[in-house]
């Protein structure tokens, strides 16, 4: 009768303690550790018909280059990368995405020549 009374007195706290340590055990295995992901553009900032800019990873930055990127496969425009992709000054890591350039035949477009970042090419080129 004791514990009948002791549970019908305390049932509350013991839903709050299982309700928190259920979510501390979600934060301890790793789920919450992971960090979220989060697809970003960056836009070239550079001449699309001069090959060593396409390919360089500085000129791709978060800030919109005003243009408008159709996938058109022309000219070099914007792609999607995660945000784990950038720099501390939202500039396209190297490290992470390596560039290359090939010839549309009237401009250049970016290619992926290599780089650690799992995340797929995903160019968005222009007319």
């Amino acid at each position: 009768m004791n514990i009948i009374n002791f549970i019908k007195k305390h049932a509350l706290a013991m839903v709050a303690v299982v309700t928190v340590l259920s979510f501390s055990a979600f934060k301890v295995s790793g789920v919450d550790a992971q960090q979220k992901r989060m697809t970003v553009a960056v836009y070239f900032q550079g001449n699309p018909n001069n090959a060593t800019q396409v390919a360089d990873e500085s000129l791709w930055n978060t800030t919109p280059n005003g243009q408008t990127c159709n996938f058109t496969n022309q000219k070099a425009c914007m792609q999607l990368v995660e945000h784990t992709d950038l720099t501390g000054s939202n500039t396209l890591d190297p490290a992470k995405i390596n560039l290359g350039s090939v010839s549309s035949g009237v401009g250049y477009i970016p290619t992926r020549i290599g780089g650690s970042s799992s995340t797929p090419f995903t160019p968005i080129n222009r007319n």
